[in-house]
């Protein structure tokens, strides 16, 4: 990667996690701050990155105490997009994710790469993903392509003539281009790639947004384009910082782990600093109970004698690499008082392609995306505006501008309901007939609607398909627009007082980042309710301002530290898999590959606690039971009347130095605890 770089200095902070490696970075861009002359013009003083959103209140807050980070972003004129809205609202401490989303918000950026238009949300990518299947190709083969392709995007590899190399690759590429073309979209895996090009164009770019300070934390858990990005905008000084050893991605799916080789060849020369990790004692041990109920018992005893020891809520967290096991602990935290709430771990997910059965809401959703997107009257208009900023606390200014058409994107996610198959097909037509002739989305189903559009006649069953929902919403577009301004005022008004989420769905029409949001929520709410709808509810702490135990998954443990964590549902079957239990299912390099990743969630579980690490397991269940949950079963019994399986603890307890040998499990045992 040949960086060009303009910055003068260079700084390489590399550690074992909790080295110190942020709090070093905060130092170094204190230090930088102050003895950076004043400067009058448009350009933020310093941009921190983070790797993942998870981290960005920690490292304000660190920011914050040394007098940064307390710059209000309006000052240098870099207004959030309208649905960027995690973390504290400075601006200046952020991810590459989110201030590309700003850089293609820019007029400028958009003409340098061509592309205009909006995000698309996650039901909307999926929507296109859909699209994408009217290329012909099995499922399974497409997935392998189009995770190539966006792999390809996150290593800036369209930059190299050879990056596409076969028809398919090619065919696919163009088809996903004509397909965001015609909708004027921009799809969450090119919006990095896209202000990359943006910035490498348009020099006035570097300049609006660059910064003389720049400092990027995690620097390896960023993607190329990331890494790239974090470069160009730095203008005098820059200080990068990460741990050279294996770690669970944070947030970008394709983290680029020779980036520091690259910064250092592109900076050279460069200062170097390794930090080590402060020793701290852990007291770490494992404790079994008979069965499973016993063993949500044994946490819940823990939990209260912590709490009762006054440890906060907060400062304790339940890790569990299986699902259900988390939901079913939540309801038995509930059952004995102990506030819990799932930790969600926030990515950037590539759509499965399964549409969800859309809902009333989800249709009126839509259609306010409609009716905002249409030019309206402009008393009305400016009203609605009013009203969506007093929503929801965003300027109208981020706003996109109307059409008299509407949104393509929105069109396109109205288009999809109820049969998105043949909705797909008809639009792939209609994409064939129109684009040629300049016309987008919206332009055409209303070229169609009044039968001026060669080559498609209204007559045509694609047309006829199109043409049905299309007019069912005109109507009901036309309904609302017939209210009087005043009534609208109240609906608008009466919408904010009775429902903040649909204050931010309303804002959602413009460039954002609004993809973190979702991924936020999405799997805060996680696994449980989709595998208990009624575990959910009982076990999700209702006020988020009250601490709270945390559930997660070993990774959602990144970027969070806590006093204790404790290791649940440490057996076979579950840390390691089953098929890595039974020997020769797992094989090979899918086997070294799985160990790693196992003893990656173990380690990542040490180095998240400050104090106390507790493992736990149970010996027994019964068979419904041990294959509803995939558990190994070595052994069962007939005991009163029930078939009972033995379940063993982990395997790994024997590389922790903390359980007995175990006969089924990985045999490579390295762990580095051990």
């Amino acid at each position: 990667m040949t960086l060009s770089p303009t910055a003068t200095e260079a700084l390489c902070i590399t550690g074992d996690p909790r080295s110190g490696k942020t709090g070093a970075l905060v130092e170094r861009a204190v230090a930088w701050a102050e003895a950076a002359p004043a400067s009058l013009n448009t350009q933020p003083p310093f941009l921190f990155f983070c790797a993942s959103p998870v981290t960005i209140d920690d490292t304000a807050l660190r920011l914050s105490q040394r007098g940064l980070a307390n710059v209000r972003v309006e000052a240098v004129g870099l207004a959030e997009p309208a649905a960027c809205q995690h973390g504290p609202r400075t601006g200046l401490v952020t991810t590459p994710f989110d201030y590309a989303c700003r850089i293609l918000a820019d007029p400028r950026a958009q003409r340098a790469i061509g592309r205009g238009g909006r995000m698309l949300s996650r039901a909307e990518e999926a929507v296109f993903y859909e699209d994408l299947k009217t290329c012909g190709l099995k499922r399974r083969r497409l997935r392998e392509l189009w995770a190539f392709l966006q792999c390809g995007l996150a290593n800036l590899n369209d930059g190299d003539p050879n990056w596409i190399q076969t028809t398919e690759e090619r065919a696919i590429l163009d088809l996903a281009r004509d397909i965001l073309a015609f909708e004027d979209a921009i799809l969450p895996g090119e919006v990095i790639n896209l202000a990359v090009r943006a910035l490498e164009v348009e020099p006035t770019l570097r300049q609006r947004f660059g910064s003389p300070v720049v400092l990027a934390d995690d620097y390896l858990l960023m993607s190329r384009a990331s890494q790239r990005l974090v470069n160009l905008l730095a203008t005098s000084k820059i200080a990068v910082a990460g741990s050279e050893k294996a770690a669970l991605p944070a947030f970008e799916p394709y983290p680029c782990a020779t980036g520091f080789e690259e910064f250092e060849a592109a900076h050279a020369p460069l200062q170097r600093v390794t930090l080590e990790a402060p020793f701290h004692a852990l007291d770490r041990a494992w404790e079994a109970a008979p069965d499973l109920a016993g063993e949500m018992g044994l946490i819940a005893r823990t939990i209260a004698e912590e709490l009762a020891g006054g440890t906060s809520p907060g400062a304790i967290a339940v890790v569990c690499v299986n699902r259900t096991w988390r939901a079913n602990l939540q309801r038995a935290l509930a059952s004995v008082g102990i506030p819990a709430a799932s930790l969600g771990h926030a990515a950037l997910k590539a759509p499965k392609g399964d549409l969800v059965p859309a809902n009333d809401d989800e249709r009126e959703r839509v259609l306010r995306q409609l009716l905002d997107g249409i030019v309206q009257p402009t008393g009305l208009r400016e009203s609605r505006a009013r009203a969506r900023a007093d929503m929801s606390g965003i300027a109208s200014h981020n706003e996109p501008s109307a059409s008299p058409c509407g949104d393509s994107i929105a069109w396109r996610q109205w288009l999809s309901f109820d049969d998105a198959l043949g909705r797909s097909a008809a639009v792939s037509e209609l994409r064939r007939v129109a684009q040629p002739r300049g016309l987008n989305l919206a332009e055409a189903l209303a070229a169609l609607d009044a039968d001026t559009l060669p080559g498609l006649p209204a007559t045509s069953p694609f047309a006829q398909s199109l043409l049905a929902p299309y007019r069912v919403a005109q109507r009901l577009l036309g309904e609302q627009s017939e209210e009087n301004q005043p009534e609208t005022d109240i609906a608008l008004d009466s919408a904010a007082e009775s429902s903040s989420a649909s204050a931010v769905t309303a804002s959602v029409t413009s460039l954002s980042s609004a993809r973190h949001s979702e991924a936020c929520e999405e799997s805060a709410a996680a696994a449980p309710s989709s595998i208990r709808k009624d575990a959910a509810p009982c076990g999700r702490n209702s006020d988020p301002d009250v601490p709270a135990v945390a559930i997660a998954a070993p990774e959602d443990l990144f970027g969070h530290t806590f006093e204790v964590v404790i290791f649940g549902g440490f057996v076979n079957g579950f840390i390691p898999s089953r098929d890595m239990c039974d020997p020769g299912v797992v094989v090979g390099g899918a086997r070294a590959r799985q160990e790693a990743s196992d003893r990656a969630a173990i380690t990542l579980a040490e180095q998240r606690t400050t104090r106390r690490l507790l493992f736990t397991s149970f010996e027994s269940c019964d068979l419904e039971t041990a294959e509803r949950l995939l558990l190994h079963i070595p052994r069962i019994r007939l005991r009163s009347g029930v078939r009972t399986c033995n379940i063993e603890p982990s395997s790994y307890l024997e590389e922790l130095n903390l359980g007995p040998k175990q006969t089924s499990g990985p045999t490579d045992q390295s762990h580095p605890s051990a």
